[in-house]
Formats: structure tokens, sequence, C-alpha cells
């Protein structure tokens, strides 16, 4: 046992041994991103090179419009195709990163001779950036411990993180599963800025990693945030210098000019509310570093005086500008979702908002289940950064708390807690295993006994608690605390496998693709539920090139995406009106919702999951749609939509819309009759039906397709509603509100 535990000490402190230690951390890295790849492959070796869910489909026929028409087309794109009969702005309401990073490595496989589709790229990428998500974790790790094992832990950790795979998996093609890597890539450049006195200049990178990240996804406002507080958390606690000043104004000045070329953002970095708290950090690390400057060069007295001046002037300053560019209507409140961060998710004021199941609050279970032993792992790695303080280690502190706190108020967000939680996680592992190891290799006897067996007074003793200067652990308990530190050690490895099993349990779960999804019969046979596609492939194959379809928002992008068909709404979410129109037209009587459909739809579809077993379908959802409806038209009133019973029970007013008696003919409700539909197709498994409308308003029709506007037949429809205010709505003139 001797021979064994000197050979371990050998190992780990002799420098000869230092190459083949590193050899085998790269492996392990090499093997976290090879795990962090085929972990999301799943869906793809079970269900093929398919799309999932409902805004990657918009993403994918984003690519190829981008491929078959170049960026300037695609920058100028105005689609008609959804939002009928406005369309749709693309190029001034699209994050175009992602698109952008998929036409670029089309353009670039195809060159180099790899004859791959648009399909294939976009099914893959997400799959491909996790590897390089798991590098800058590294990455970030590094900076904040200097400790490699630490760093191959946060990595492999973050390679099979269910937080970051469920946003992640090939076939994900939205845009958190790019974003993420540009988050880690944004902060790991920050970090090495403020590595030492020379690396300043890395601003610039920070700054452009950052612009990359405003391309891809709004939760830059995130990131931005964040390296705010941190610049302003370390010049408030006494670590000013003017390293943090020239690599926080290169990062924000890059960064906010790279942010607003993008039109989707426009000016916000200059208006909006919650990204005024970095740019008043900026001009605080400006009059800091005049102080700094300054300081050297005045007696106290003199200092304090001009101290005061600066702070008191530069206060006074941005009052009156704060003031101006309020009352100007310049700088507009807190948006809605950023609102769902700071009161419960149900009382934004938005019901197109809070509709939302990604933004409803986290539950404790969730944690266990998108973590596992990180939830214990990560606040014993938290611990060690509040020693020995670093600017890197104060921004560990910060990420795992602020995005914690965040994560806690919207079920998406957990996604931004992954990395911070697998970077606190790694540290707390390595902390372990390391002391333990050297716990365990140091010699029982280390001449504080004579050969009497007496005590002697020892001062270089490394059994002693707390380092160099806590008590010595007594000789008698030295034997307990190696085997408590084995424990711990074969513990904590023990645990590791069993978050990789977990995950790896896990991941068939989150890959299900939902536009395609199994069911079990009664003798317990899988079979593949294919019905979503079956009826996009029935409308493709059906109706006219020209055909409308109206359905609720959420298929909007499916509608375009797969049946290549005019929608009325989809999941851009950007004119709250025209959704509140279609709600309307769904959940109200059928002869007045036919007033409303027959000048803008040929077809309607409607999902009808329940007759499957699956209640999430349009029944399921029509309390959220009287609300959004309500919330324009006086005449919905949503309480009348409200659930019966906790088993969700139809109302009786439910139940005479359009939509309960487009989901329920013939199958679920023999005695309902139809006046002005007719079914058209029923898939295979009754989970979606499509109603042909009849007689639909051939003047209206062409009149759309002549101006891309309401027809006039609508106007005494439109004259009724109003238009939706709500705190935030930067766009209404302040004079409305």
């Amino acid at each position: 046992m001797a021979d064994a535990t000197d050979a371990i000490r050998d190992v780990m402190t002799n420098s000869k041994y230092t190459p083949l230690l590193n050899l085998g951390r790269f492996l392990l890295f090499l093997f976290a991103c090879f795990d962090a790849y085929t972990i999301r492959l799943w869906a793809v070796t079970t269900y093929g090179r398919v799309i999932h869910e409902f805004d990657p489909w918009f993403n994918y026929r984003a690519t190829e419009y981008l491929v078959a028409n170049g960026y300037t087309a695609f920058n100028n794109w105005f689609d008609y195709e959804s939002w009928y009969p406005i369309g749709r702005p693309v190029g001034t309401t699209i994050y175009p990163g992602m698109v952008y990073t998929a036409g670029l490595m089309y353009k670039v496989l195809n060159a180099l001779g790899f004859k791959i589709s648009v399909m294939d790229v976009c099914v893959f990428i997400p799959a491909i950036f996790s590897t390089l998500t798991v590098t800058a974790v590294y990455g970030i790790t590094y900076e904040i411990s200097k400790n490699r094992t630490a760093s191959v832990a946060a990595a492999g950790f973050m390679a099979v993180c269910p937080a970051h795979l469920m946003r992640s998996v090939a076939g994900c093609f939205d845009n958190e599963s790019v974003a993420v890597f540009a988050i880690c890539l944004t902060f790991y450049c920050w970090l090495r800025s403020l590595s030492n006195d020379k690396a300043w200049w890395r601003g610039v990178l920070t700054g452009v990693a950052y612009t990359y990240l405003v391309s891809c996804w709004g939760g830059y406002i995130f990131v931005l945030n964040m390296i705010g507080v941190h610049a302003g958390a370390l010049a408030v606690l006494g670590s000013f210098t003017p390293k943090l000043h020239h690599a926080y104004s290169l990062f924000y000045v890059i960064g906010t000019l790279g942010a607003i070329q993008f039109p989707v953002v426009g000016l916000q970095p200059l208006q909006s509310m919650e990204q005024l708290g970095p740019m008043f950090v900026f001009f605080m690390l400006h009059a800091m570093l005049v102080l700094h400057n300054a300081h050297a060069k005045m007696t106290p007295k003199q200092y304090a005086l001009f101290k005061f001046n600066v702070f008191a002037g530069g206060m006074a300053v941005m009052v009156l500008i704060l003031s101006w560019a309020f009352s100007a209507g310049y700088i507009g409140p807190l948006s809605a979702r950023v609102r769902g961060l700071l009161i419960p998710h149900t009382k934004t004021g938005n019901p197109l908002v809070d509709s939302v199941a990604e933004h409803q609050a986290t539950q404790d279970s969730a944690y266990v289940n998108y973590f596992h032993i990180m939830c214990m792992f990560s606040p014993i790695g938290l611990v060690p950064l509040f020693f020995n303080r670093t600017d890197a280690k104060m921004f560990g502190i910060l990420y795992l708390l602020i995005a914690g706190y965040f994560s806690r108020k919207m079920v998406r967000l957990i996604l931004l807690l992954s990395p911070a939680a697998c970077t606190t996680a790694g540290i707390a592992f390595a902390l372990i295993c390391e002391y333990g190891l050297k716990t365990i290799t140091l010699p029982i006897d280390d001449g504080s006994k004579d050969a009497k067996g007496k005590k002697k007074a020892v001062k270089n003793t490394q059994w002693r608690l707390f380092g160099s200067s806590g008590p010595i652990i007594p000789h008698e308990v030295r034997i307990l605390v190696k085997a408590v530190s084995a424990v711990m050690i074969l513990f904590s490895i023990n645990r590791v496998f069993a978050y990789r099993n977990h995950a790896h349990m896990m991941a068939p779960h989150m890959s299900e693709p939902q536009i395609i999804t199994r069911g079990h019969m009664k003798g317990g046979e899988v079979v593949m539920l294919d019905d979503f596609r079956e009826a996009y492939w029935w409308l493709r194959d059906h109706t006219p090139e020209d055909a409308r379809v109206m359905a609720w928002w959420d298929y909007g992008y499916q509608i375009n995406g797969i049946a290549n068909r005019t929608s009325i709404a989809d999941g851009n979410t950007w004119n709250h009106e025209h959704i509140a129109l279609l709600g309307k037209a769904l959940v109200s009587e059928e002869e007045i919702g036919y007033e409303i459909v027959k000048h803008l739809a040929d077809y309607v579809l409607v999902w009808s999951t329940r007759f499957v077993g699956q209640y999430g379908d349009d029944i399921a959802k029509m309390p959220h749609l009287a609300k959004i409806a309500g919330s324009v038209f006086d005449d919905v009133e949503p309480r009348h939509y409200m659930p019966i019973d906790n088993q969700g029970g139809v109302s009786w007013q439910a139940k005479q819309g359009l939509l309960y008696k487009l989901h329920s003919y013939r199958i679920g409700d023999p005695e309902i009759e139809l006046k002005y539909y007719e079914e058209a197709f029923t898939t295979t498994h009754s989970m979606v039906r499509i109603y042909k409308v009849k007689n639909p308003d051939m003047e209206s029709k062409a009149y759309a397709a002549e101006h891309h506007d309401y027809p006039p037949k609508l106007a005494p429809i439109l004259a009724k509603r109003k238009n939706f205010k709500q705190i935030g709505d930067f766009n209404l003139d302040r004079n409305q509100k």
C-alpha cells in the first residue's frame, strides 16, 4: 500500500510526469467533445435527418432562401407567404447569425467537394456547435480556476449537460444551439482580456464575439448586463485598474457598434432600459480612470474634493440626460419578457407572452433533472472562488448567482445557467480528487513522533487543517482522514458516471423531434406517429399553390416550411393585433368566425392530438387564444373559455367556438354540424384535421394579392379592435399611452 501511495505522490509532484498528465487530460477533453457530439445524434439515428419542432422550420426555410437568393436579397426579403395578408419583413425581424452561419457552412463544404444539402447542414449544426461550446467552457473554467483538471471536468459536465442538451440536439436548428457557444466565447474573451495588465487589447475580441452573439439571439442582453455587472462590481469593490477600463471600453464600443448594425436590434442598446446599466458602467469607468490618473498628482485633501466633484458632476449630468430622454420618449420602459423575469410570468400584462410554456417559472424538480449531481457539486465549487479573489473568480461567483436567479424565473433560462453550473461543478470535482489524492499519499508518520512514540513539535508537517497555518491533525486520526478522502474520491467518481448515465437516459426524450412522435399499441408495440408531416404533405400535394391555411400561430412555420403554403401567423409574434384577429376567428361561434375566415383562408388546420392521449392540442390552448383575442376585441370574454374543472373540462362557451367544432366534428362529438366548412382530410391517427372553407371571398383574396393588406370587407370587424397597449410597448407614441 505504501508503495502505491508513493507512486501516486511521485506522479503528482514530479515534473517529469507533467507531459503524461497533460496527455491524459487532453484525451479526456477529446472524449468530452466526442461525447457531446454523439449524444446529440439520437434523433438522427432514430428518425433520420429531420428538423424539429416549430421555430427551426422557419430557420431552415430562411437558410434555403439565403442560399438560393444571396445575402442582399435575404436582407431585403419581405415574406408574403406568412402573416397573410400583410406579410412579414424578415430582414428586420430576424436574428440572422445562425442562418448566415449555416449558409456559409453549406457553401464552404460544397466548395470543398462535400455534396451536402441545406437540410443536412441545419440538422447537424447543433451537434457541431456543442463541441465548440465544450471547448469554450474549458477555457472559462481554466481562466477562473487555473486548474486544468477542473477545466477538463467542466468540459465533461458540459458535454452531456441536459440543460444544454434540450436546446442543442441534432435537428433542433434553433438560435440557442449556436448562441450558447457565442455566450461562452464572449465570456472567455472577456476573462482573457483581464488576465494580466497587457491583455486588455483582447477586449476587441470580446466585442467581436459579442457582436456575433447579438446576430444570433435576443439573449445577448443577459451577456451585456453580465459583463457590465462584473466590471461595475470590480470597480466598486476596489479592483479598478486601467486594464479594466481599456478592456471594457473596447468591448462596449465595438459590441454596441456591431449590435446596432442588425435591424432587429436597431438603437435598442442606446434606448432600451434593460441595456442602460452597461452604458452607465462605461461612463463610470471613464470617471474612475480620470481619478486614477489624478491620484498621484494631488494631496489627499485635493483628491477627495476632486473625486466628489467628478462623481457629483457626472451624476447631475446623467440625471438631466435621463430626465430629458424619458420625457421625450427616447428611452422606453422594460419589455414584457424582461418584466416577466421580475414578476410572476402570468402577470406581465401581455397574454401572448404569458401563453408561452417556456416563460413559466422553474420548478425545483427541473434542476434535479437538468443538472443532477451538479446540484451538489456546484455550491461546493463556488466556495473556493471566495478565497484569493481574482477578477476571474469574481466573474464566476456573479455568473452562477445571477444566472441561477433568472433561471428560477423562467424555465427557458436554465440554459443560461448550464455553463456556470458546469464550471463550478468541475472546480468542485477537481478539488475533491486532488485534495483527496494528496491526503491519501501523505505518510502517516511525518516525524511528529520520536522512536519511543512521544509527540514532537514539527513545524513543517503537511498534516494541518486549513493549510500551513491550521492546527496539526492528531496522529491517531490520520488513517480515518485517509479513509474519508478515499471514500469522497470514489463517491465523486461514481456520481460523475451516474450523471453521464442520467444524461444519456434523458437524451432520447429530449431528442424527440415533436414533428414525429412515438406511441404504444395495446400490446406494447412501439409505433411512429407521423400525422403532422402527413397533414402538411397532404396540403402540399392536394391544394393549390396559392392556398391560404389558417391555424393557430404555433403551426405557421411548419405550414410554410413543410407544406409550402401561405400561413396566417407564426411564432415570430411580431404583430399582436393580427394574432388577436386570428384568435377571434377561431374562438368565436362558427357564423361569427366565418365572417373573418372567408376573407383570409381557403383551409383551416386544427390539432386534435387528444384522440391519441396527448392533451396539449388546440382545445387546451383555447383559453390562451381567448385571452389574446380579448386583449384587442372587447366582445371576446376570456373568462368564458376557461376550463370548468381540474381535468380540463371544456366550458359551454368554448364548445360553441369554431375551434372546438372543427376539433371534435364527427369524432369527438357526433352531434356537431358544420355549415361553412367541409372536412377535407383527417390524418391516420386523427391527430390533425384539415377543413376546406366553403365559398371563400375571392374578391378579398384578389385584393390581398395585389395590395398585401386587409381586404376592405374586413373593415367593419377591424374597426372594433383596439391597439394592444402594454408597459414596454416602445413603438407607441408616448402621448398615446
